[in-house]
């Protein structure tokens, strides 16, 4: 959303997705391994049989095409709450907001590209009859596919109902230095140096007359 509108540099994206996807792979083989495995706190029936069971369920009975549909609802779900949980004000109502669309996708067993970067090298290494390079073709790269999909189907909605116009003025220059939108500018405008520069000498002009008044 932010890529189609201008605010942030189109490489940003492939960018943020290549370190986003190496850290939560390096976490969830971390997790998957050395917390789960090697701790042998689900060593013994039926524990084990079910991380493989269900490591086979995800990435080795469905076709890729299943996978794939499978990660477009439930990215759409996960995308919906984050959505919900942006517009809630309280805690309470963000937890809600939050938890109703992930129970949907869990419930129906969609498949989410992260969620598997966790239970199938799980029933992997618990020595379930399928593969690194099967998981990769069939999970990783499915799911991947249909969490952008699903993603899509939210965001761009979302950005032709909701911001058609939206056009950051200078947006791209102040990313990079760390600035933030401000609303008293105008909806979805960001600040431009001149404004910034007229609101810090009435801040100011403010804090001196009340130091006046103190005195």
């Amino acid at each position: 959303m932010a890529c189609l509108k201008g605010a942030v540099p189109w490489w940003g994206l492939p960018y943020n997705w290549i370190i986003v996807t190496f850290g939560n792979l390096c976490g969830s083989l971390f997790f998957a391994s050395v917390l789960t495995k090697y701790t042998g706190i689900i060593s013994t029936a039926p524990y084990n049989e079910y991380a493989v069971t269900f490591a086979m369920h995800k990435a080795a009975e469905p076709e890729w095409h299943e996978i794939f549909l499978r990660g477009i609802g439930c990215n759409w779900l996960v995308c919906v709450a984050v959505w919900q949980a942006a517009g809630a004000r309280d805690t309470i109502s963000k937890i809600v907001a939050i938890w109703v669309p992930i129970m949907i996708f869990v419930t129906c067993g969609y498949d989410h590209v992260v969620a598997n970067m966790f239970s199938v090298p799980l029933g992997i290494l618990f020595g379930a009859d399928l593969t690194v390079a099967e998981y990769i073709r069939k999970s990783l790269i499915a799911s991947y596919l249909g969490n952008i999909v699903g993603a899509l189907l939210v965001g761009l909605p979302a950005l032709y109902f909701y911001a058609p116009d939206y056009k950051p003025a200078g947006a791209l220059r102040e990313a990079e230095e760390g600035e933030i939108f401000n609303g008293e500018s105008g909806p979805g405008v960001a600040r431009s140096s001149s404004e910034r520069s007229v609101q810090d000498k009435r801040g100011a002009t403010v804090y001196e007359m009340e130091d006046k008044r103190t005195q």
